[in-house]
């Protein structure tokens, strides 16, 4: 139905959104669609090294995103 590929019917993520104003005269619409597991894998790593640095720099307590993590460049 939303095409997900067979061989990644055991690992993906496809995500449709969709957005409408109040008073329903604007409407947007996106998705994302990943494929595989790995992506997901490579970015628990990378947010494990991210928060392995904020412990060892004792940064102040603070609740962390994955934007904090892409936006600090270090990914793999």
């Amino acid at each position: 139905m939303v095409g997900v590929p067979e061989e990644h019917l055991l690992g993906h993520a496809f995500h449709m959104y969709h957005l409408t104003s109040p008073d329903q005269t604007v409407s947007f619409e996106f998705q994302h669609n990943v494929c595989g597991r790995s992506i997901y894998a490579e970015g628990t790593i990378d947010a494990a090294l991210f928060l392995a640095k904020k412990v060892r720099s004792k940064a102040g307590k603070h609740i962390y995103n994955m934007i904090d993590v892409l936006r600090e460049g270090n990914m793999r």
